[in-house]
């Protein structure tokens, strides 16, 4: 018989040891958080890393042939009638949600730009960096109270917060930032019945959520709150999560808040999933209506709407409110924002095709989804212009982040680590595979390293002469260009780029 959870006795938890001194940390880093981080990662470490392992089994899986499918054991969850808990009268209406930073300004222009939630981004929006993390949770704390409810999302399980040792070795990002909201205000925020509420990114498979709603479960007994106060949004950024979609929200049935989509780096995932296969080659640009995006997003709503929860959208590309309004009229209950001046566009669509708090509950009709539709890659070529502009997203976005700036706005898009992310991982494709390039000439030409390094060459000479040498040298934009260049040229291509980046962050920082 399995002892329940709660009486299952946690190791015990060496005293962490702190490696930064940063301006708030005394006001940040309390030994209650300090103390919840160690418990958690003591507790939890040994799960993590076998699902690590389990990350790893499916990818080799997947380089033989064998690609992911609904799973066999999990049938009758899929099949079967049950429903998550409704969403607190807070997250009722989600039909406008503003991502933010973790940072003051941004912080008192999210809250005055009128969306229905926010979403403070430890992971992407905020600039990354120890320094910064704590600056940021600083400013949360200092923000007056608002009734606008806020999600939280951590850092991913997998990166490292190198700046706390514990047992001698890192604590898990997620665990720390969990941590830290909770201590600070998990207490506040539920007296208020607005939260606290999370999204919870990188989930690879059901097991991986079931290890989630474990950790909450143990941090909710820590920290005092009533069990089931923590509730959860899951944002599927991997194909393998996009095929256990009902199994996720099996496991948070009670927290679950609904499900969201992140198209970066869950076509990064694709990509990284795909790698032996020359036959799943991407364009630059992707439809996020066609082939495998467009499907997973589809079967979102399906999932989430037949289990009585929300799916939001992650909002188009650009301001025009035709172009915003095609996810809600897919079925969609609310659009997320990456900056606040798309906010009236996004009003604009969201009266026009959603006047009430949500579409769950209406009748739609939804069509049979394959397998093979959520591995479907997209089609179009590989060009010129789309080669040239991966290749100084992936610089200047992974420059950004080294030199703890956060995202980058380049044309009219917000670039961060997700984007460096799929910008290497798709050079790394067409490299691999040795994908034929239309030319503006009019002729093809071969991917191979040596092109690659000239074309690396020639966006390092064109950064310099716009920033000039110290501007380019202070941006970090030679360590980005190395960093991408070597993961590109990598076999087997690696897990994500911050693995390769993240060390030079921690000199930096």
């Amino acid at each position: 018989m399995q002892m329940p959870l709660d009486l299952v006795p946690a190791p015990a938890a060496p005293k962490p040891v702190l490696l930064r001194d940063v301006p708030g940390a005394g006001r940040v880093l309390t030994d209650d958080a300090l103390a919840l981080a160690a418990e958690l990662q003591t507790r939890f470490n040994p799960k993590m890393q076998a699902l690590s392992v389990a990350r790893d089994r499916r990818q080799e899986r997947a380089d033989e042939g064998r690609l992911p499918d609904y799973l066999e054991e999990t049938t009758g969850i899929r099949k079967g009638v049950w429903a998550c808990d409704p969403a607190p009268e807070a997250l009722r209406d989600r039909r406008l949600c503003l991502a933010t930073a973790a940072e003051a300004g941004g912080l008192a222009v999210a809250r005055a730009a009128g969306a229905s939630a926010l979403l403070v981004d430890l992971d992407e929006a905020t600039a990354p960096g120890f320094a910064n993390l704590i600056a940021g949770f600083a400013a949360l704390a200092e923000t007056p109270d608002d009734p606008t409810p806020m999600l939280f999302r951590p850092r991913p399980l997998d990166r490292d917060e190198a700046a706390l040792l514990i047992g001698g070795h890192p604590v898990s990002a997620g665990l720390f930032d969990l941590a830290l909201i909770l201590t600070h205000f998990g207490a506040s925020l539920s007296a208020r019945d607005i939260g606290p509420y999370l999204q919870i990114g990188a989930i690879d498979s059901h097991r991986e959520a079931r290890l989630w709603s474990e950790i909450i479960a143990i941090a909710e007994e820590r920290t005092g709150l009533a069990p089931g106060t923590i509730r959860v949004e899951v944002s599927l950024e991997t194909v393998n999560a996009g095929f256990e979609m009902d199994e996720i929200l099996w496991e948070l049935k009670s927290r679950a808040l609904g499900l969201t989509m992140r198209r970066a780096p869950l076509t990064a995932s694709y990509l990284r999933l795909m790698r032996a296969h020359g036959d799943a080659l991407l364009p630059a640009k992707l439809d996020p209506e066609a082939a495998f995006l467009g499907t997973c997003a589809a079967r979102m709503v399906k999932v989430a709407h037949r289990r009585g929860t929300h799916a939001i959208a992650e909002a188009p590309e650009g301001s025009d409110p035709a172009q915003l309004r095609r996810p809600l009229d897919e079925g969609c209950d609310g659009l997320r924002l990456d900056a606040p001046d798309r906010i009236d566009a996004a009003r604009e669509a969201i009266a026009r095709a959603l006047p009430g708090p949500h579409q769950i509950g209406r009748p739609r009709q939804y069509f049979r989804i394959s397998p093979e539709m959520l591995l479907k890659p997209h089609a179009g070529p590989v060009t010129e212009a789309g080669l040239r502009g991966t290749i100084h997203v992936a610089i200047a976005a992974l420059a950004a982040w080294i030199a703890g700036r956060g995202p980058v706005r380049i044309e009219d898009s917000l670039h961060g680590l997700a984007s460096a992310d799929l910008a290497r991982a798709r050079l790394g494709q067409w490299l691999a595979h040795g994908a034929s390039v239309e030319m503006e000439a009019g002729e093809s030409r071969r991917m191979t390293a040596d092109w690659l390094a000239e074309l690396i060459h020639e966006e390092i000479v064109a950064l310099v002469e716009w920033l000039g040498p110290h501007s380019f040298h202070r941006g970090r934009y030679a360590s980005a260009a190395r960093i991408v260049q070597e993961a590109a040229c990598a076999s087997p291509q690696p897990d994500h780029v911050a693995r390769l980046a993240a060390p030079l962050l921690d000199t930096l920082d």
